[in-house]
């Protein structure tokens, strides 16, 4: 009994404290009143023109979301795809670096197109006045984009693909004057706004201080390498498969033996439908021992021919489209 009402005077006294300092305050507010009313109005004033300061002349990312990488992004008449798989920025010489890949729409897997017909074109929100772009095919199905003197405060990019292949399906010769004259009367097709649209944030990108402005040469070789390590990892990946698939053989003949001597003291009519099923698991398994050694075959025939590209590239026997200006 004594503690609590001990707690209620202690609360009562500290209460009575704030509400001293409060009325303190309030006296000397109103004493000097149109003083502190102009001083709240600078304060505010200062912090409204440090905002408009921040907001007009600091850069920053653009509201836009960053385009993800390895994200297909279609473009063009004939549907081809371009994938950002990398973005690298160095900000002691200004130097961003975009890889692309690009496939075309009939045939994803494919390795070759007419990379000619392939173009990009840009925009840099505060990139500077010194801005340099290039794109650079770096192989039938690779193009880098390459802008040098990029302000390292630069906001955001816009970068977009451009395809002039002709659709010659969406062309039409008219046999008359008057099926000609209907078919303009139709409504055209119309193409999206932001195919083959990709943003780039500043805060998105790697930062590498090792990227420099290199040589269609240089990016070429470089290409051509990172091609061979995905292809090796390819190989290993599918060597850890057959290991795997070699186990599961064994286990399945162990299955099926256990099951062939049960069968031998029973007369359980479904015991040889088990077995036939776990023979036919055996034949699948090694089914995919023969196309993981397919799939490494064909991989060892991709670095045999991505060394000779390289070979005639560092010769100056490179047959790609040379570099072009944005």
């Amino acid at each position: 009994m004594y503690s609590t009402l001990n707690f209620f005077k202690r609360l009562v006294m500290r209460f009575n404290w704030f509400n001293n300092i409060w009325r303190r305050f309030r006296y000397w507010f109103v004493e000097h009143l149109r003083r502190n009313l102009v001083g709240i109005f600078f304060l505010l004033l200062a912090i409204s023109i440090s905002q408009i300061v921040l907001v007009s002349i600091v850069p920053r990312p653009s509201n836009l979301p960053s385009t993800p990488l390895n994200t297909p992004q279609t473009f063009g008449k004939l549907n081809k795809t371009a994938s950002l798989t990398r973005s690298a920025f160095n900000p002691k010489n200004g130097v961003l670096q975009l890889n692309y890949t690009i496939n075309d729409g009939a045939n994803a897997n494919a390795n070759y197109l007419d990379i000619s017909q392939i173009s990009f074109t840009a925009i840099a929100d505060h990139g500077g006045n010194n801005i340099i772009a290039y794109y650079i095919p770096t192989s039938p199905n690779t193009i880098v984009v390459q802008f040098k003197n990029l302000n390292p405060n630069f906001n955001y990019l816009t970068v977009t693909a451009h395809d002039k292949g002709i659709n010659t399906t969406m062309v039409e010769a008219p046999s008359s004057y008057s099926s000609f004259a209907s078919s303009t009367a139709k409504p055209k097709q119309t193409d999206k706004a932001n195919q083959g649209l990709f943003t780039i944030n500043r805060d998105k990108i790697t930062v590498s201080s090792s990227i420099g402005f290199d040589s269609q040469k240089q990016l070429s070789i470089a290409e051509y390498n990172t091609k061979i390590s995905h292809e090796t990892e390819v190989i290993e990946q599918n060597q850890k498969a057959i290991e795997t698939y070699k186990k599961g053989i064994e286990q399945q003949n162990d299955l099926i033996s256990g099951m062939e001597k049960q069968q031998a003291t029973t007369n359980d009519s479904t015991l040889q439908t088990s077995i036939d099923n776990e023979r036919g698991t055996l034949t699948q398994i090694r089914s995919k021992i023969g196309e993981a050694k397919a799939n490494i075959d064909h991989a060892n025939d991709q670095i045999n021919e991505y060394e000779k590209a390289i070979h005639r590239i560092e010769n100056g026997e490179s047959q790609l489209p040379k570099s072009k200006k944005i």
